[in-house]
């Protein structure tokens, strides 16, 4: 259990970073008088948590070390590198944002390859499941759940943190997180549901163990529905009050969501192999 919390926590909080790191850089570009320093502070300190709590589920810090001079024929070797350039270059945008505030372009700048690092990194991430000896986990289907959460948690994470600067780009976002979250029910739900009639004893395995977490899973899809839901009547809304409530709970909503079903992503692994096939 404490080794998926440390999983859970390294790669939600990651991919939340990017995903904010995104909007920001997008917000960045559309208004040029937008600051979004809260947004910008959230991304790194979601960064740096993420890579303290990567540094708890090495079981060998030495093979981890081996993997740094691997990144041509490893994923974790570039999951490694990209993650740290990831931090690294919005550390250092943040910082810049404190000590020289005037330097915007420089800041976008940051802020734009950072975007860019990151998008690579939840590449790099999901390679390393799909391409993992876990059957459950070898499909399309994990690029896409890496994405999405990381888009969706970004962009709710976003809004809340930016609503007075966010200006126009709200409807933006708002739909850009409907149509994801409607992407992650179209790919991920009818795949678990394929899996079903496979006749691979790993794969069954991971079922049952899907099964045995049933709750969890329909918490997960209710949250995040929920939590799209709420977002799109704020899309329509023009009343701020009620509109900053229906950002923060669905904002809740997604990122426990997603959280969740992270969770039952790490706990559905078996490992092809023993007689499992």
């Amino acid at each position: 259990m404490g080794e998926h919390f440390a999983l859970t926590t390294f790669s939600i909080c990651i991919q939340a970073a990017v995903g904010v790191m995104l909007f920001v850089a997008i917000g960045r570009l559309v208004n040029k008088e937008g600051v979004f320093k809260n947004a910008m502070i959230t991304a790194t300190g979601l960064g740096v948590i993420g890579m303290l709590a990567s540094l708890l589920h090495l079981g060998r810090p030495l093979s981890a070390m081996n993997a740094l001079f691997q990144f041509g024929t490893s994923w974790l070797s570039r999951e490694i590198w990209f993650t740290a350039m990831f931090v690294g270059l919005t550390v250092v945008a943040a910082v810049l944002l404190y000590v020289k505030p005037q330097a915007a372009g420089a800041i976008t700048g940051l802020s734009a390859a950072a975007a860019l690092v990151g998008l690579i990194d939840v590449f790099a991430m999901a390679k390393i499941y799909s391409s993992a000896s876990v059957p459950v986990w070898q499909s399309a289907t994990t690029t896409v759940e890496f994405y999405t959460a990381a888009l969706s948690m970004g962009a709710m994470l976003f809004l809340v943190l930016s609503m007075k600067e966010a200006g126009k780009m709200k409807k933006f976002v708002a739909l850009a997180v409907a149509a994801v979250v409607a992407v992650q029910v179209a790919a991920v739900v009818p795949y678990f549901i394929s899996l079903g009639a496979s006749t691979s004893t790993a794969l069954q395995a991971s079922l049952a163990i899907l099964g045995s977490l049933k709750t969890a899973t329909a918490i997960k899809w209710l949250f995040i529905l929920a939590g799209a839901g709420l977002v799109l009547w704020m899309a329509k809304d023009e009343l701020s009050k009620s509109v900053s409530n229906a950002v923060i709970g669905g904002t809740a909503l997604i990122l426990v969501g997603q959280a969740i079903g992270r969770y039952v992503f790490y706990a559905a692994m078996v490992i092809s192999g023993v007689g499992l096939t």
